[in-house]
């Protein structure tokens, strides 16, 4: 429920399986003249002998209930609920049994975040409630509360394998028809949507966060020092903020509604800064101007060493070595003697060793 990039997956059913299995229970539902539908979501093995008890003692479910089994009900994501809403769904009980009540951390998460978007978008709040009860009385007395009349059901979107696919085309449904839309919805911390705020001032592009961000959303140029962001594939997994060596990269989470989320926006750039020696680029000028600052001091970055820092990697090699001081600097190589050599010496009465 809580894997934001959907690399963990519940295979009994898959989530696509069991979207297209509500759509087509909702078709039916309107199909029969049915109206402002409640979702009952139980769990198949735990809360099965609940709703059999208020068949056989009680009221039994009212009309506009309808009961879906799942195998855990602690498996559905904020993807599967605001699908649901998004199809039309008026309102979502999740019956879960007593001994489930340790395990529901993650489902209340998900619950927070479908009841932030709402109530972000004008929504009334309480269209979700978790019940966590083995008694069939307060779970008919739940299901009995009316539900304001909102109109038929939405086909809302066919059901995709990704899951933030699927929670984006939900969250798109939902603003389409929002009461009060918005650009933008603030989230909780930790959630799995959001933006990546970079401070330029303090931003020297070593692009550090690019190499760390495991989703691709932070992004380079080959061609010029930049620093490009998707806020589509963000999950606020933090890697980039703590990976950054300036503490420059702050996170936003956050739910926007912009068409621009799906592009790589450009966070920062600069313009390449050009050898001293040859002028070919070969990293941000902020780098290399920090870096010489920050070593102006030091006793081995002197003179013509300093100058190496604003070097390429070819011309700083050769800078090293063209040096006088230069510590692996030798003298000049001996001329090598041959036979002839000896024998000149040996006639001309010169001492052999010298």
């Amino acid at each position: 429920a809580v894997c934001p990039t959907g690399a963990i997956t519940y295979s009994a059913p898959e989530p696509q399986s069991l979207l297209e299995r509500l759509r087509v229970l909702l078709r039916a539902y309107d199909a029969a003249g049915g109206q402002d539908p409640v979702l009952l979501i139980y769990g198949a093995e735990d809360s099965e002998m609940v709703i059999e008890a208020m068949a056989r003692f009680g009221r039994g479910l009212p009309a506009q209930v309808l009961p879906m089994a799942v195998n855990q009900v602690t498996q559905l994501g904020a993807d599967f609920l605001l699908s649901a809403l998004a199809f039309g769904v008026r309102r979502i009980t999740l019956l879960v049994a007593p001994s489930k009540r340790d395990e529901l951390a993650g489902l209340a998460g998900q619950v927070g975040l479908c009841e932030s978007v709402m109530t972000g978008l004008g929504y009334d709040s309480g269209r979700l409630q978790v019940l966590v009860e083995s008694d069939p009385d307060p779970v008919e007395a739940a299901l009995y509360h009316p539900v304001a009349a909102s109109g038929g059901v939405l086909d809302g979107f066919l059901p995709q394998p990704e899951k933030r696919t699927n929670l984006r085309l939900a969250a798109a449904r939902l603003h389409q028809a929002a009461p009060q839309p918005v650009d933008e919805i603030a989230l909780a911390p930790g959630s799995a949507f959001g933006a990546v705020l970079l401070d330029t001032d303090k931003c020297t592009l070593c692009l550090a966060c690019v190499s760390a961000c495991p989703t691709g959303a932070l992004g380079d140029n080959p061609d010029r020092p930049q620093v490009s962001f998707q806020e589509e594939a963000c999950v606020q997994c933090g890697l980039c903020r703590h990976t950054c060596p300036e503490e420059a990269i702050a996170l936003r989470p956050r739910l926007s509604f912009d068409t621009a989320v799906k592009d790589h926006v450009v966070l920062y750039e600069e313009e390449p800064f050009n050898c001293v020696s040859c002028g070919k680029p070969f990293g941000s000028r902020g780098t290399i101007e920090k870096m010489a600052a920050q070593l102006a001091d030091h006793p081995m970055f002197q003179g013509q060493a300093a100058d190496r820092l604003k070097m390429c990697e070819d011309c700083r090699v050769i800078a090293h070595f063209d040096e006088k001081a230069a510590p692996m600097a030798a003298g000049a190589r001996p001329k090598p003697r041959t036979t002839d050599d000896y024998l000149a010496a040996r006639a001309s009465g010169e001492d052999e060793e010298t």
